[in-house]
C-alpha cells in the first residue's frame, strides 16, 4: 500500500513539475544604425557599434502559432517574464498587426515581400527547465528609414510620401 502511494506521489510531482512556470529576466539591446548623410568620424562610429538598451519597445509572444502574451520593455530594455517551458517567437508590433514598419503607407511598400516579414520573428526565446536562450533576428530600430524591408524607394528617403 505504501509503495502504491509514493509512486502516486511521484507521478503528481511530474505533472505539476510540468506545469512550472519559470522567471525569467529578458535584456533586450540593439545596435543603432548610422543613418547620417556623409561618414561619421572615428569617435561617432565607435559609439555606434555600441549596444544600447531597447527602451519602451513592445512585443507580442507566440507559443505553437498562437498569440500567448505581449510584454513591453522598461527604460533599460529588461522585462520580466513567467513562462512554460518551450519556445516563443516575439514580433513587433508591425509585424503583429500586419502593418509597414513605420506606420507609413502600404503603397511605399512591396506587399508581398512585407507578407513574408510579417512571419519572421524578432526573436526566439526557448525556456527549457528553468534555463533560457535568446536568439535575436532584428528589429526596426537597427536600421534606417531608407533601410526597411521591402521598401519600394530605398535610396531616395526624402521621396517617400508620407501621411
Amino acid at each position: 500500500m505504501k509503495k502504491s502511494i509514493l509512486l502516486f506521489l511521484l507521478c503528481l510531482c511530474g505533472i505539476n513539475q510540468a506545469q512550472v512556470k519559470f522567471k525569467v529576466e529578458l535584456a533586450f539591446k540593439y545596435i543603432k544604425p548610422n543613418c547620417a548623410q556623409g561618414k561619421a568620424n572615428a569617435k561617432v562610429q565607435e559609439e555606434l557599434k555600441k549596444e544600447v538598451p531597447l527602451a519602451n519597445q513592445k512585443f507580442y509572444v507566440y507559443k505553437d502559432n498562437k498569440l500567448v502574451d505581449s510584454l513591453k520593455t522598461n527604460d533599460s530594455g529588461k522585462v520580466f517574464v513567467k513562462y512554460y517551458p518551450g519556445t516563443y517567437l516575439l514580433f513587433e508590433p508591425w509585424k503583429h498587426f500586419k502593418k509597414t514598419p513605420d506606420g507609413s503607407s502600404m503603397t511605399d511598400f512591396f506587399k508581398d515581400c512585407l507578407v513574408k516579414e510579417w512571419t519572421k520573428p524578432n526573436y526566439k526565446l526557448t525556456i527549457v527547465e528553468g534555463d533560457f536562450k535568446m536568439e535575436y533576428y532584428e528589429v526596426s530600430a537597427s536600421r534606417c528609414p531608407n533601410q526597411y524591408a521591402c521598401l519600394k524607394v530605398r535610396h531616395l528617403p526624402n521621396e517617400i510620401k508620407r501621411k
